[in-house]
């Protein structure tokens, strides 16, 4: 089986690379959608931050628990710019869709690259360590949230509501819950309204909005002016911060459940060795991704066909 191979760090920066193709490529579509459909690139904008404060979490909190990334990207597919640092690489890829820190060593029998020790690993880190690292990223997305709630707040009233903040957490939280349980309890409501004759006949108890309407709310909040974005972007970051909860493979939740039943396991039956791989959670993952695509594609059907009133 061949591996990546891995340098040893050096610590500065060095290895700089960047892609003409991809560069031009990806400022092309920038400058597109900068002509003539702005909503998306204020949307990228706030989902940029929302990725990259996410993946800090993960990659701060797993410096400090020994562990060595070796990548932090935003972007997946090809890389148009990244350098390496101090043994890890930073980036930009081509397909804004998300990011990634990546961390050796996630199930307790995957192969290490050339370069990479077993003490650098996520496994070989404490449980502490462990479920820190997968719960600073959600949990960055939760603490942004309520800055944004509460600076709002700040903007419109000329107080500094943490209390306030936290009262809008829970609102997205809850809607965020009610629709997830409303899509699982009732998936047959949902899919017919993709094929209803009406909008009235296409009601659904409380939904999710697709990209297409995510951006149409963006484009209203930046008109609307400060406030309102910071509303805006409090919404996308709670929600993100809460989903990433779930303890569904391949979320981030699922892997923090995974160590503490390890560590439970270990514990009733006092023996370190007992380990728990979150591999065998792979087929759960895919029913997890089919179920969010439904969900996706249900989303965009229901907003091209009858649209979403800002």
């Amino acid at each position: 089986m061949s591996v990546a191979v891995i340098p040893v760090p050096v610590r500065g920066f060095s290895n700089f690379r960047a892609s003409p193709f991809w560069g031009l490529a990806t400022a092309a579509v920038l400058l597109a959608s900068f002509i003539w459909a702005q909503k998306f690139l204020y949307l990228l904008a706030f989902l940029a931050v929302i990725i990259v404060v996410h993946e800090a979490g993960h990659w701060w909190c797993a410096r400090r628990a020994g562990m060595r990334p070796t990548e932090f990207y935003w972007g997946f597919g090809p890389e148009i710019v990244g350098v390496d640092y101090n043994g890890c690489r930073y980036g930009l890829k081509a397909a804004f869709l998300g990011g990634y820190v990546k961390l050796w060593g996630m199930t307790p029998t995957s192969e290490l690259p050339e370069g990479i020790e077993e003490a650098d690993t996520y496994r070989a880190a404490s449980h502490l360590g462990r479920l820190a690292t997968i719960l600073a990223g959600p949990f960055a997305n939760i603490a942004l949230a309520v800055l944004a709630f509460s600076l709002a707040r700040y903007i419109e009233t000329g107080s500094f509501g943490w209390v306030e903040g936290f009262r809008y957490l829970w609102q997205v939280i809850d809607g965020t819950a009610v629709a997830l349980w409303g899509f699982v309890t009732n998936p047959e409501t949902y899919v017919g309204a993709m094929f209803a004759e009406g909008a009235a006949d296409a009601d659904v108890p409380s939904r999710f909005v697709s990209p297409l309407a995510q951006a149409e709310i963006t484009q209203y909040a930046v008109d609307t002016g400060l406030a309102v974005s910071l509303l805006w972007f409090g919404i996308l970051n709670a929600a993100v911060g809460f989903v990433n909860l779930l303890p569904l493979p391949p979320l981030d939740g699922s892997h923090a459940a995974v160590t503490v039943v390890e560590k439970l396991r270990q514990l009733v039956q006092r023996d370190r060795s007992v380990t728990v791989n979150v591999a065998s959670l792979e087929p759960l993952a895919y029913v997890t991704l089919a179920a969010l695509v439904l969900l996706s594609v249900n989303a965009l059907v229901l907003d091209i066909r009858f649209g979403i009133g800002v």
